[in-house]
């Protein structure tokens, strides 16, 4: 660590600028103004919940996004991005919002909506969904499964009967 002066200790607010890390290792350049006014970070390496070789979590988030940073030991010169938070609730996922506030959903979402999401919510709402940014999707639910291709083709099963392309053809 470089010998500064001043520390910076805690979460600071920052906005991605770059993030393709020239080393693909997940790290990104963030402005934090109320550390370094309008310059950016060095690359900052992420904090994830695992790490090793060829295996977990990697994540990056958009450029624009918002990210919290945090220092080693208060020192400027090394910036950790320790995770993000939405500027307001119109950023948030809609699938995330869904449901029973009590028990929220489980979602993983991509800026062009590819998605997974879980939910405790009972019924035909809830369950595990799997879907592509083009319509494609696999839901299993209390219901049963659904397979949709997104553009007119789908596979049900529901207690001992396939169902497929709504009727068309029923095996029970």
């Amino acid at each position: 660590m470089s010998a500064v002066m001043n520390r910076f200790y805690g979460k600071y607010r920052g906005t991605v600028i770059q993030n393709v890390d020239p080393e693909q290792r997940g790290r990104i350049q963030a402005m934090v103004p109320d550390v370094s006014g309008l310059l950016p970070s060095s690359w900052a390496m992420p904090c994830v919940p695992f790490a090793g070789k060829q295996s977990g979590v990697y994540v990056v988030p958009q450029i624009g996004a918002g990210v919290w940073i945090e220092f080693e030991q208060g020192d400027p010169d090394y910036p950790v991005w320790t995770g993000g938070y939405w500027g307001s609730a119109a950023e948030v996922p809609v699938l995330a919002l869904a449901g029973n506030p009590a028990s929220p959903s489980v979602v993983l979402q991509t800026g062009l909506q590819n998605l997974i999401s879980i939910s405790d919510v009972p019924g035909p709402t809830g369950g595990i969904l799997l879907k592509s940014a083009s319509g494609a999707m696999v839901m299993i639910n209390d219901t049963g499964i659904t397979i949709s291709n997104g553009k007119g083709a789908t596979i049900v099963l529901a207690g001992p009967t396939v169902t497929i392309n709504n009727g068309a053809l029923a095996v029970t």
